[in-house]
C-alpha cells in the first residue's frame, strides 16, 4: 500500500515536471520571438509605420560644369517625378552644404527638396530610389540624400 501511494505521488510529480518543462520551453520561445521582433524594429523602424513621409534632397552643382538649370530641373520633374507620383508631392527650394568625398571640401549649393507622403509600401520605396538614381545619372551627382520617417496624414 505504501508503495502504491509512493508510485502515485511519483507519477503526479512526473506529470507536473513535464508541464513545468513545457511551460518553460513555451516561455523561452515567446521570449525569443519578442527579442527577434525588437531587433527587427530596431534595425528597420519604418516597418511599423502605416504612413510615411519621405524627402529627397537634390543638389544642383555639377562638377566643373556649372549647375542644374531651372529648365533642366522642370524637365526632370515632368519626366521622372510626376509619372511616379501622379497623386501628388511637394517641391521646395533650399540651400544646402555637404562635404565632397572626392576633394574633402565643403560645398554650398542651391538645392531642391521633394516631399512625398505615402503608405510606406514597396512601390513608393522603389519609385523614390529610381528618382534618386535617375537624378544622379542625369546630372552627374555623387549622391541624393533621402530621409524617411513615420507620418500621420489625412485630407
Amino acid at each position: 500500500m505504501f508503495e502504491e501511494a509512493f508510485l502515485k505521488v511519483g507519477e503526479r510529480l512526473g506529470i507536473l515536471q513535464t508541464r513545468v518543462l513545457a511551460a518553460l520551453v513555451l516561455a523561452a520561445g515567446v521570449f525569443l520571438l519578442l527579442i527577434a521582433a525588437a531587433v527587427y524594429v530596431w534595425l528597420n523602424p519604418l516597418a511599423i509605420c502605416r504612413q510615411q513621409s519621405s524627402s529627397l534632397f537634390f543638389g544642383t552643382t555639377i562638377a566643373e560644369q556649372g549647375k542644374v538649370e531651372a529648365a533642366d530641373w522642370n524637365r526632370f520633374v515632368d519626366e521622372v517625378i510626376v509619372p511616379r507620383f501622379p497623386d501628388g508631392f511637394t517641391l521646395l527650394a533650399g540651400q544646402g552644404a555637404w562635404r565632397s568625398s572626392r576633394t574633402g571640401e565643403v560645398v554650398r549649393e542651391d538645392s531642391h527638396v521633394l516631399l512625398v507622403l505615402h503608405e510606406g509600401d514597396g512601390a513608393a520605396d522603389q519609385a523614390l530610389d529610381a528618382i534618386a538614381a535617375d537624378y544622379k545619372m542625369r546630372f552627374r551627382q555623387e549622391s541624393v540624400l533621402r530621409a524617411d520617417q513615420c507620418a500621420r496624414y489625412r485630407f
